[in-house]
């Protein structure tokens, strides 16, 4: 009998319809998105690295935004894309932080 009442109760929970409302593909997606862009990336991750003097697995994807960067024909990005690279043979937190500060002023605002 306690058998019947579970097969029962599976039954109904199946054949009720769920909460979800469709799929994404049936969703209307904003037209815009809200993703950053390459050079707020690089903005970011230097002002991480300047307040705290650490490189970190980021700056290999940083190389990555400062070609995206060349190719939107952003001021500065091929200065950006070797500072990246000066950056990344620094050694010691203070070197780290110095250089990433001056790599960030040349980071033009958007």
């Amino acid at each position: 009998m306690r058998a019947g009442i579970c097969v029962c109760l599976l039954g109904i929970g199946l054949l009720l319809p769920g909460c979800g409302g469709g799929s994404v593909s049936d969703q209307e997606l904003p037209a815009g998105s809200n993703a950053p862009s390459p050079t707020e990336n690089v903005r970011v991750w230097l002002e991480g690295v300047a307040e705290s003097g650490q490189l970190d697995s980021g700056i290999s994807m940083m190389h990555e935004e400062a070609e995206k960067m060349k190719a939107n024909g952003v001021a500065n990005a091929d200065e950006i894309a070797t500072g990246l690279k000066e950056l990344e043979t620094a050694s010691g937190s203070s070197a780290i932080k110095s250089k990433a500060n001056a790599l960030l002023q040349k980071v033009p605002n958007e």
